[in-house]
């Protein structure tokens, strides 16, 4: 009886103890050395703005904090929401009937940093048309308490 109490008390101190989360990766610029992946709502907050992007400002207003950081894939930067949403404007127009995106993918990385949030990302495929090749569109957002507080774009042509 004693060797069974024994055993069942180094049981139950193993299956308590808590195994740290597997991490990896490392950023220049963040002082973290843990990298583990973020939470769903990080990436569902970003799969939603898409359903609104180029098609209802407003809405897509309520996605970010007022002060986001954004930098576009050509070189464009703006540290408010009206010049993203402007910037966004501006390509909507520049691009007329472009704008075949396709979402392929996105995921969410926790840099467990002394910055609370989460980094998105998200990458898209956007068909060719008469004044754009075939194109991936990779973007970056940085999102705490459930808004945007950065955005980075990058682009790449594909010529398959």
């Amino acid at each position: 009886m004693k060797n069974l109490l024994s055993l069942s008390m180094v049981l139950i101190f193993l299956i308590s103890c808590e195994s740290a989360p597997k991490s990896n990766g490392f950023a220049k610029n963040n002082s973290s050395t843990s990298f583990t992946m973020g939470t769903q709502a990080s990436v569902d907050l970003v799969v939603e703005l898409d359903k609104y992007w180029g098609v209802d400002y407003d809405k897509m207003r309520t996605f970010f904090v007022d002060t986001v950081k954004s930098r576009f894939e050509a070189g464009e930067s703006f540290e408010t929401l009206d010049g993203f949403i402007g910037q966004v404007k501006k390509g909507m127009i520049d691009n007329p009937g472009d704008q075949n995106w396709s979402m392929e993918g996105a995921f969410s990385v926790d840099a467990n940093g002394a910055e609370d949030g989460e980094w998105v990302n998200a990458w898209f495929l956007v068909d060719a048309s008469a004044t754009q090749p075939k194109r991936v569109i990779v973007e970056y957002y940085f999102v705490k308490n459930g808004k945007i507080h950065q955005f980075s774009q990058s682009r790449q042509v594909r010529l398959d």
